[in-house]
């Protein structure tokens, strides 16, 4: 008698604990696709994105001008300002 009255107790209570981590999980989940969260999420990737592109920009400018930099001074060839400033 007391070992059904404990497994039934024991059964529901594991029932409840594994109920509320199971609503726990679709509620996260509930909130993590709500349409202000999936806004800002893209936002936040956008601007990380936006980011990552002018970083890139950036980096093949200055890799531009010194490669231009260098085949000036291979070929000997004048900047603008050199040729105005008459060099």
């Amino acid at each position: 008698m007391f070992k059904r009255l404990f497994l039934l107790v024991f059964g529901l209570g594991l029932g409840l604990v594994v109920g509320a981590i199971i609503m726990k999980r679709v509620d996260d989940a509930a909130k993590s696709v709500s349409p202000s969260n999936l806004a800002s999420s893209a936002g936040k990737a956008a601007g990380t994105l936006a980011d990552r592109l002018r970083a890139a920009a950036d980096e093949t400018r200055r890799v531009a001008a010194e490669k231009e930099a260098e085949l000036r001074t291979q070929f000997n060839v004048p900047t603008a300002s050199d040729l105005l400033q008459g060099r």
